[in-house]
């Protein structure tokens, strides 16, 4: 593999990684966290949702609500660093995006809405006028036909997007497939693509690997790979990846790891791990939701095997 277009690196630990935790990083944690993250050089954090995921989760924590309190100690601690955060459609109102901006929000993501195709544009081009980067994530992207899939991205594409993401939410994608489709959603919209990878099968390095040698220019990670599910792209790996294997020394992996260490001491659940439902979950492209029907009445692995292929 030749070495890569530039690639832009964005950490999803604060949000993805909440969904381990329950969004319950403190604010002392937060701050050092990003501040680390720009003394690696790692160009975006992304400090967490506003208002809340898809679904509502009792008692979520502070980065699954980022008020605006939350952004504007965070960026009272970083000079260059990029801010990001991801939001629902359903869950804001338009007011908060030049909040936020004011705040010092470098970048807003949208989740894709097919029930709310005019309001995310609608704040996709509001956001846009105020000077922000936006990325639209097409999320469960292995359950959308060929069809859908491009017919999402082209709205997206006139939408004024600046970046259109690819999220493997399932985890269930291969490497071949990964090119394959991202391959086609560049050459289709000519947009710069994003991939968002999940390791339900250990495949979110090489996935990562494969959407990059497509033409993905932009990659999602979050340290030791805290996520939903089986978690994501460990991104300290991913830049240990770029520097050993493509010469790309930007960098700084001493306070990445320094950053690494700390989370792991105050949160055990940061740590990598294979959960075997999540693997299940992977071989048969089921989705978080489709979890408590196949562990519900199971006594054993083969039986949860056997109610996903159900």
């Amino acid at each position: 593999m030749k070495a890569p277009t530039k690639i832009t690196n964005l950490d999803v630990t604060l949000r993805d990684g909440g969904y381990r935790n329950g969004f319950t990083f403190n604010q002392d944690y937060a701050k050092a966290h990003v501040q680390n993250m720009e003394r690696c050089g790692v160009e975006y954090a992304e400090i967490g949702y506003r208002n809340g995921s898809f679904k509502p989760i009792t008692d979520i924590g502070l980065t699954g609500i980022t008020p605006d309190s939350y952004i504007s100690d965070i960026r009272s601690g970083v000079s260059t660093a990029c801010l990001c955060v991801m939001a629902h459609p359903k869950n804001i109102v338009a007011e908060e995006i030049v909040r936020m901006h004011g705040l010092g929000v470098n970048m807003l993501r949208f989740c894709w809405d097919s029930n709310r195709i005019e309001l995310t544009r609608d704040y996709v081009r509001l956001a846009k006028s105020l000077g922000m980067t936006v990325c639209v994530n097409l999320t469960r992207v292995s359950h959308q036909p060929t069809k859908l899939l491009l017919a999402n991205a082209e709205i997206v594409r006139d939408s004024g997007a600046d970046v259109l993401y690819l999220a493997d939410s399932n985890g269930s994608l291969t490497p071949t497939r990964v090119w394959d489709m991202v391959n086609l959603v560049r050459g289709y919209t000519g947009m710069p693509i994003g991939f968002h990878a999940h390791d339900n099968l250990g495949l979110a390095m090489s996935n990562s690997i494969a959407a990059v040698k497509a033409g993905a220019t932009f990659i999602d990670g979050s340290l030791r790979g805290m996520g939903k599910g089986a978690g994501n792209l460990k991104l300290e790996l991913w830049l240990a990846f770029l520097r050993c294997g493509h010469g790309i020394a930007d960098y700084d992996h001493g306070p990445l790891l320094d950053q690494v260490e700390r989370l792991e001491n105050i949160d055990i659940r940061s740590r990598p791990i294979q959960p075997l439902d999540d693997l299940v979950l992977g071989l048969f492209d089921l989705t978080v939701e489709d979890k408590d029907r196949i562990v519900a009445d199971a006594t054993s692995m083969s039986q949860i095997f056997l109610n996903a292929a159900a």
